[in-house]
Protein backbone atom coordinates (compact mmCIF):
# COMPACT_ATOMS: atom_id res chain seq x y z
CA UNK A 1 0.00 0.00 0.00
CA UNK A 2 1.73 3.32 -0.94
CA UNK A 3 0.43 5.55 2.15
CA UNK A 4 1.23 8.55 0.25
CA UNK A 5 -1.53 7.73 -2.61
CA UNK A 6 -4.26 6.32 0.09
CA UNK A 7 -4.10 9.91 1.55
CA UNK A 8 -4.54 11.46 -2.08
CA UNK A 9 -7.32 9.20 -2.65
CA UNK A 10 -8.80 10.46 0.74
CA UNK A 11 -7.97 13.86 0.08
CA UNK A 12 -9.77 13.44 -3.17
CA UNK A 13 -12.77 12.05 -1.92
CA UNK A 14 -13.16 14.89 0.84
CA UNK A 15 -13.04 16.91 -1.66
CA UNK A 16 -15.78 15.31 -3.67
CA UNK A 17 -17.67 15.58 -0.32
CA UNK A 18 -16.96 19.06 0.22
CA UNK A 19 -18.22 19.82 -3.72
CA UNK A 20 -21.30 17.94 -3.22
CA UNK A 21 -22.78 18.70 0.17
CA UNK A 22 -21.43 22.46 0.84
CA UNK A 23 -20.91 23.30 -3.07
CA UNK A 24 -24.55 22.36 -3.46
CA UNK A 25 -25.97 24.21 -1.04
CA UNK A 26 -23.96 27.18 -1.71
CA UNK A 27 -23.13 27.38 -5.71
CA UNK A 28 -25.51 25.05 -7.44
CA UNK A 29 -29.21 25.37 -5.65
CA UNK A 30 -28.19 29.17 -5.94
CA UNK A 31 -27.52 28.85 -9.78
CA UNK A 32 -30.79 27.00 -10.47
CA UNK A 33 -32.82 29.70 -8.64
CA UNK A 34 -31.27 31.99 -10.37
CA UNK A 35 -34.12 33.88 -12.72
CA UNK A 36 -32.26 36.12 -14.80
CA UNK A 37 -30.11 33.24 -15.91
CA UNK A 38 -31.28 32.10 -19.77
CA UNK A 39 -32.10 28.34 -19.55
CA UNK A 40 -28.79 27.74 -21.95
CA UNK A 41 -26.35 29.52 -19.83
CA UNK A 42 -27.86 27.77 -16.87
CA UNK A 43 -28.43 24.72 -17.30
CA UNK A 44 -24.79 24.26 -19.07
CA UNK A 45 -23.45 25.37 -15.98
CA UNK A 46 -25.00 22.99 -13.94
CA UNK A 47 -24.48 20.36 -16.22
CA UNK A 48 -20.45 21.52 -15.93
CA UNK A 49 -20.94 21.35 -11.95
CA UNK A 50 -22.16 17.91 -12.22
CA UNK A 51 -18.73 17.14 -14.27
CA UNK A 52 -16.63 18.34 -11.73
CA UNK A 53 -18.42 15.85 -9.39
CA UNK A 54 -17.70 13.20 -11.40
CA UNK A 55 -13.69 14.53 -12.14
CA UNK A 56 -13.45 14.49 -8.49
CA UNK A 57 -14.65 10.88 -7.45
CA UNK A 58 -12.66 9.96 -10.41
CA UNK A 59 -9.47 11.30 -8.55
CA UNK A 60 -10.11 9.44 -5.44
CA UNK A 61 -11.13 6.46 -7.59
CA UNK A 62 -7.62 6.60 -9.24
CA UNK A 63 -5.29 7.14 -6.48
CA UNK A 64 -7.38 4.43 -4.61
CA UNK A 65 -6.71 2.31 -7.30
CA UNK A 66 -2.75 2.79 -7.90
CA UNK A 67 -2.38 3.08 -3.80
CA UNK A 68 -3.89 -0.52 -3.11
CA UNK A 69 -1.98 -1.99 -6.08
CA UNK A 70 -4.92 -2.50 -8.46
CA UNK A 71 -3.77 0.53 -11.08
CA UNK A 72 -0.67 1.86 -13.04
CA UNK A 73 1.48 4.58 -11.79
CA UNK A 74 0.28 6.48 -14.99
CA UNK A 75 -3.09 6.33 -13.22
CA UNK A 76 -1.18 8.22 -10.30
CA UNK A 77 0.01 10.34 -12.86
CA UNK A 78 -2.46 11.49 -14.96
CA UNK A 79 -4.38 11.93 -11.34
CA UNK A 80 -1.40 14.16 -9.93
CA UNK A 81 -0.86 16.15 -13.05
CA UNK A 82 -4.77 16.96 -12.81
CA UNK A 83 -5.03 18.06 -9.36
CA UNK A 84 -1.76 20.03 -10.18
CA UNK A 85 -3.54 21.85 -13.04
CA UNK A 86 -6.87 22.35 -10.71
CA UNK A 87 -4.82 23.92 -8.34
CA UNK A 88 -2.58 26.38 -10.57
CA UNK A 89 -6.35 27.68 -12.64
CA UNK A 90 -7.91 28.46 -9.12
CA UNK A 91 -5.00 30.31 -8.22
CA UNK A 92 -4.98 31.95 -12.15
CA UNK A 93 -8.37 33.07 -12.00
CA UNK A 94 -8.24 34.55 -8.31
CA UNK A 95 -5.18 36.49 -9.93
CA UNK A 96 -6.54 37.01 -13.57
CA UNK A 97 -10.30 38.15 -12.07
CA UNK A 98 -8.63 39.80 -8.45
CA UNK A 99 -10.66 37.91 -6.57
CA UNK A 100 -10.75 37.09 -2.66
CA UNK A 101 -8.41 34.11 -2.19
CA UNK A 102 -10.86 33.84 0.78
CA UNK A 103 -13.84 33.13 -1.47
CA UNK A 104 -12.35 30.38 -3.77
CA UNK A 105 -10.03 27.97 -1.27
CA UNK A 106 -10.29 25.27 -4.06
CA UNK A 107 -6.44 25.57 -5.31
CA UNK A 108 -5.60 24.83 -1.38
CA UNK A 109 -7.68 21.13 -1.86
CA UNK A 110 -6.15 20.07 -4.96
CA UNK A 111 -2.66 21.31 -4.19
CA UNK A 112 -2.70 19.11 -1.28
CA UNK A 113 -4.00 16.43 -3.35
CA UNK A 114 -1.07 16.97 -6.07
CA UNK A 115 1.27 17.18 -3.41
CA UNK A 116 0.34 13.65 -1.95
CA UNK A 117 0.30 12.62 -5.58
CA UNK A 118 3.40 13.57 -6.10
CA UNK A 119 5.37 12.12 -3.02
CA UNK A 120 3.41 8.79 -3.39
CA UNK A 121 4.85 8.46 -7.05
CA UNK A 122 8.48 9.59 -5.49
CA UNK A 123 8.05 6.34 -3.44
Amino acid sequence: MNAWLAFAAVLAAATTLIHVVLGGREIATPLLAAERLHAVPKFTLYYCWHLVTIVLAALALAFGLVATGHGSRDLALFATAGAALFCLWGLGMIGLFRLRIAHFPQWALFAAIAISGMIGLWQ
